[in-house]
């Protein structure tokens, strides 16, 4: 059945994007190679000084602490708000926190000092994260958000996930200085890539008429009753929710799965890891091109159900081939869920509501995480690591069926006014 939102043609891998989303995912790169250095770096700088699980746990609570208190708000600030701005100041924020952290952590690291670094960093990191998605149906048209949105995930897999790690233990080797100066460059890059936007998308929401702007919790509100409202939207957050339990419950696992069960060492854990970025890699080069032969909503159900297969499959296994196996597949499938659920909320909401949605989206999808990772150590200590994957999967694909059983793609919400494209002529108003 063909999608009803655009008709299908083949896909043309050569299609240009347009000038404004390639700032847009030159930016992205930089900051997300930023995030990966720093999100391995400080961790290894609380370790090195306060060698303590209780001291690394805290670390990491206080970076994800943002989400959840200000998640919403910075939603509310995005619809209201040029992005393009929220995401710049952001990565000023960032590049400028980590540059003086590089002077004054050079030597005393004290740990109330590396926490308000975290804290501070997973602030912008939420206003940013918000932001710029938000800004995507701006830039490119709506035909084309799957395989915007494919470049903007494989940006963020290879330089977040498997560039930046290593890169931050090399230089976290050298001297913590010089690990934390290169993500302050990395996001100050970023911001600085974000100026080549500004003559070419004008992303600030239309002005309000006198009197429409509320406050702050009725715009919440506002965006949370067009959420549970439409069925597809609704539907598909509860789905992102349970996606977000059944990951963090497995992903928290994975390491005593791969230590326990496989025997496997360190070197075969990494390996396992990167089998599964490599899975999302090619997700991200795939689901755009099945995006454009089959309705969003089949690919995306179908995609969740089979990404629960593979987690069954890998509490199955006891092969370390077959499991680094499931765990690429798993990561084509990850692929074929985010990128297109992704686009088809950009596609749904409204221009002046998309920064909500957006917000509502990662708290459903990441704030379910913190609870998936305790019922994870809690079914372990109950059954057995391998039951984890296999109840979790199982839960996963019975879920994506019911819950995205009948639905159907929609027209998409009125579109927003196109992004000016660049004058041949010189721009003489700088």
């Amino acid at each position: 059945m063909a999608s009803a939102t655009r008709p299908l043609a083949p896909h043309r891998a050569s299609a240009d994007l347009g000038r404004p989303f390639r700032w847009l995912w030159a930016s992205t790169a930089a900051s997300n190679a930023g995030d990966g250095i720093t999100r391995t770096l400080l961790p290894l700088l609380v370790v090195a000084r306060h060698p303590d699980p209780a001291a690394v746990a805290g670390l990491t609570t206080v970076n994800m602490l943002p989400w959840l208190l200000f998640a919403l708000p910075a939603g509310v600030l995005a619809d209201r708000v040029d992005r393009r701005r929220i995401v710049l100041v952001s990565n000023v924020v960032r590049g400028a926190a980590l540059l003086g952290a590089a002077l004054v952590l050079a030597t005393d690291r004290p740990l109330p000092l590396l926490y308000a670094l975290a804290f501070l960093l997973g602030v912008a990191e939420t206003l940013a994260d918000t932001a710029a998605p938000a800004m995507l149906p701006r830039l490119v048209e709506a035909r084309h958000l799957e395989r915007a949105n494919g470049w903007l995930s494989a940006a963020q897999i290879l330089l977040n996930e498997m560039v930046g790690p290593p890169v931050a233990g090399l230089l976290a080797g050298l001297t913590a200085a010089a690990a934390l100066a290169t993500g302050g460059t990395l996001y100050a890059l970023a911001a600085l890539l974000l100026l080549g936007l500004a003559p070419l998308a004008g992303t600030r929401p239309a002005p309000a008429p006198p009197g429409a702007r509320a406050g702050v919790l009725r715009d919440i509100r506002q965006g949370l009753r067009f959420v549970l409202g439409h069925r597809t939207l609704r539907r598909t957050l509860a789905a992102s929710a349970l996606y977000g339990l059944v990951f963090s419950a497995t992903f928290s696992m994975l390491v005593l799965l791969s230590e326990r069960t496989l025997r496997l060492g360190e070197t075969g854990y990494g390996l396992l890891l990167a089998a599964g970025s490599v899975g999302a890699v090619a997700g991200s080069w795939l689901a755009p091109r099945v995006a454009d032969r089959l309705p969003t909503v089949r690919l995306a159900r179908w995609s969740l159900a089979g990404s629960g297969a593979a987690y069954v499959i890998l509490g199955l296994v006891r092969r370390p081939e077959l499991t680094a196996l499931a765990l690429a597949v798993n990561g084509v499938f990850m692929m074929g869920w985010n990128i297109p659920v992704m686009s088809l909320r950009q596609r749904l909401t409204p221009e002046d509501l998309q920064g909500r949605v957006m917000s509502v989206s990662r708290l459903c999808s990441w704030g379910s995480m913190p609870v998936g990772a305790t019922l994870g150590g809690l079914l372990a200590a109950a059954l057995s690591v391998p039951a984890v994957f296999v109840v979790c999967g199982g839960v996963l694909v019975l879920g994506a069926l019911l819950l995205l059983a009948r639905l159907h793609d929609e027209p998409p919400a009125p579109a927003a006014p196109a992004a000016p494209l660049p004058s041949s002529e010189p721009d003489d108003k700088g």
